[in-house]
């Protein structure tokens, strides 16, 4: 099988890592977090914010590989506090409404930028 580089404009520019790697029927998304597309700077603000910018950018990435969110098979999210987690769900839930995709949670002490979210996902085409 061919290993695939995914880039899109829609989405923040990667730093030492690929936005995607596609990889026969599936998509690897790396972990997003809320950087302005623009600048590259991290857009502070809630924990709702933040995952609604994180899940648009991993909807255009997984567009630009063929893709979409209905097929995303599983999701990572990293929270700075699992105290969160309930903001975070009510904007997750708004993505992933019908059978959503297998899922771990975990609470870290430290996200990059310290931002309160960071996702990455595993979707098929």
């Amino acid at each position: 099988m061919k290993r695939e580089i995914i880039y899109t404009d829609k989405a923040p520019k990667p730093g030492n890592y690929s936005q995607a790697i596609k990889y026969g029927n599936l998509i690897f998304v790396s972990g997003q977090t809320s950087d302005d597309i623009k600048t590259g700077k991290p857009i502070y603000g809630s924990v709702a914010e933040q995952t609604e910018y994180i899940l648009n950018n991993i909807k255009f990435i997984l567009e630009a590989a063929g893709s979409e969110m209905d097929k995303v098979l599983k999701c990572t999210v990293f929270l700075s506090s699992l105290r969160h987690k309930k903001e975070f769900e009510e904007v997750y839930k708004t993505y992933f409404s019908k059978n959503p995709p297998a899922r771990i949670t975990v609470g870290v002490k430290e996200i990059d930028a310290r931002l309160d979210v960071e996702i990455d996902v595993i979707a098929s085409i």
